[in-house]
């Protein structure tokens, strides 16, 4: 179904799930507004907006709720799609490390539900997607500092999803498996190609990675009103890596 007048935000939309999310939003008819963290090269379109922000920054937030109040008034749909991941125990975690995931997975999802909450209000049944990690529910050799920035989500999404139920908005999230994305990419990168193979292989019962577009699809789905009885839930999206 094709809707009109539907604004919808989703961070980290130049590569990965935010992209194909930001795809499938406007192909459904959404005025979609995608961050990027860097100059991004690609052209705004008649559905399409880019807009860079660093999602750790008070101050970017400010202007760019500043900017779609003017523009847009409102909006329907948040999705915090945008995040990093580096590898590392306890042992090889800098401080650094640490902070550079807890600024930009934890902190960044909460400045963008802060500053965007009073345009989700605007809208009838609006709607928030974040995104957790298949780690968020599990444990993850080397990536602790990733881990647990994601389980931090799991929470933040079940809690705002309890303070927002008065003002009809709905918060879920989504846990992804081992997905083809840039990030994916940087994990490969510590293993042999043998190694990654069989580990991608064991590690899912569907017997493969997953693609972006199937992550975003389920993003979509609980933006819809296909799930309006559904809220503070993390779904995994994982080919079922979860009930091994």
């Amino acid at each position: 179904m094709i809707l009109k007048n539907k604004i919808a935000l989703i961070t980290g939309a130049e590569s990965g799930i935010g992209k194909s999310t930001a795809k499938i939003f406007v192909d459904n008819g959404y005025q979609v507004i995608g961050t990027c963290l860097k100059n991004n090269k690609k052209k705004d379109t008649r559905n399409m907006e880019y807009y860079q922000i660093d999602i750790s920054n008070y101050l970017e937030w400010k202007k760019l709720f500043s900017h779609i109040s003017k523009k847009y008034k409102k909006i329907n749909v948040l999705v915090n799609s945008a995040g990093v991941r580096l590898s590392g125990n306890i042992e090889t975690t800098s401080l650094s490390d640490w902070n550079y995931h807890m600024n930009n997975n934890v902190t960044g999802t909460f400045l963008a539900c802060k500053h965007i909450l009073p345009l989700l209000k605007k809208s009838k049944h609006s709607s928030i997607i974040n995104l957790a990690s298949i780690n968020s529910i599990r444990g993850a050799k080397n990536m602790l500092a990733y881990a647990t920035s994601k389980s931090a989500i799991i929470s933040f999404t079940a809690s705002l999803a309890v303070d927002l139920s008065k003002h009809k908005i709905r918060v879920n999230a989504v846990a992804p498996g081992a997905i083809d994305t840039p990030m994916l990419a940087s994990y490969k990168k510590d293993l042999t190609l043998k190694e990654y193979e069989k580990r991608m292989r064991e590690n899912h019962p569907i017997g493969r990675i997953g693609k972006p577009t199937e992550v975003a699809n389920v993003i979509y789905f609980l933006a819809s009103e296909a799930a309006s009885f559904m809220t503070g839930l993390t779904i995994p999206v994982d080919g079922g890596r979860s009930i091994r």
